[in-house]
């Protein structure tokens, strides 16, 4: 786990290294993933349908845990 040196959701996010889902319809509901230049080891998602609200971050690790266990069917409803 990267260390808390700095609040991860006061790092800037790098605009240019924004990658739009391939699953996109042409709507504007989509979700990026960004990378946080200030935490290597963290990334952000967007909601571009609410481009205002915070990004959701965390580590690689942890977002490839949550896709992982939304292919394998491991999540369930709340």
């Amino acid at each position: 786990m990267t260390p808390r040196t700095q609040n991860l959701y006061a790092a800037e996010i790098d605009p240019t290294t924004r990658h739009r889902s391939s699953y996109t319809a042409n709507n504007g509901n989509c979700v990026e993933l960004s990378q946080v230049p200030a935490i290597p080891d963290a990334i952000a998602v967007s909601d571009t349908w609410y481009p205002d609200r915070p990004s959701l971050r965390g580590s690689k690790n942890a977002f490839a845990e949550l896709t992982q266990a939304a292919l394998t069917g491991k999540l369930t409803a709340v």
